[in-house]
């Protein structure tokens, strides 16, 4: 089937800069995946770029690491 689709005229297969630009999803909503980050364009769905885990020694920040729910 997606074979036929991509033999379509005009048609293309996104790269995953061009599916990040979109904010692509998976059935209306995002897909909860790790991905590295150095700013908030770069997280998809309009999450932000830095994380906090709380564990029993204290909170652990990730600056480099999208949110996801």
């Amino acid at each position: 089937m997606l074979k036929k689709t991509l033999n379509l005229k005009g048609v293309r297969t996104l790269s995953n800069t061009e599916q990040k630009e979109i904010k692509g999803g998976f059935w209306g909503g995002c897909q909860p995946q790790l991905v590295q980050c150095f700013d908030d364009n770069d997280c998809p769905c309009g999450r932000s770029c830095g994380i906090t885990v709380d564990t029993p020694q204290g909170p652990i920040e990730f600056f480099d690491v999208c949110q996801f729910n």
